[in-house]
């Protein structure tokens, strides 16, 4: 009797659609399983945890990214590429100020890296000055409740030659010569 209740609960009914977890090619998807299992039989996986975080952010699993840095940060604080990790997997759930503090953390690392870690080079760091200015225009935004702030202080960072929308009311403004 139970064994029949549980198939009737756990069997997914005919119309269901199963999607895969992590939307990526198989090859991809492939090399996140040799990560993990590399990353189980290793004492300190630093190399393995950044590039399966990498592939997590990827796929739009920042939860997973942060869950997999996170293991390993407690030996790696002054990693800059655990913090710049943290800092768009924050960003990416739409948490502005988690995102700036680690972006900022881990720009503080870029510029002045302890000597256990790789030195962080000119694409590294215009990377992370980008990262940190970007976010620090939506630091004080709550980026769920006004995602539309959001949005226009990012693009506004982003665009040098940002030109805001004119009030939808009103002539348009002249144009000069």
């Amino acid at each position: 009797m139970i064994a029949l209740l549980a198939v009737v609960l756990l069997m997914p009914r005919p119309d269901v659609t199963v999607k895969a977890a992590l939307r990526l090619s198989p090859e991809r998807r492939e090399r996140v399983a040799e990560l993990q299992a590399a990353m189980l039989g290793q004492e300190d996986p630093l190399a393995e945890a950044i590039e399966l975080a990498d592939i997590y952010l990827d796929g739009h699993r920042p939860d997973w990214a942060l869950a997999t840095v996170g293991g390993v940060l407690p030996l790696h604080q002054d990693d800059y590429r655990l913090h710049q990790i943290r800092a768009v997997a924050y960003a990416d759930r739409f948490e502005s100020a988690p995102a700036f503090e680690s972006a900022t953390r881990a720009l503080a690392l870029c510029e002045r890296p302890p000597p256990a870690v790789p030195p962080c080079g000119e694409a590294a760091r215009s990377r992370l000055h980008l990262l940190h200015a970007t976010l620090q225009s939506v630091a004080g935004v709550d980026m769920r409740g006004n995602p539309a702030l959001a949005k226009e202080r990012i693009f506004e960072q982003l665009r040098p030659t940002f030109i805001p929308k004119r009030p939808l009311s009103g002539p348009p403004a002249p144009q000069k010569p």
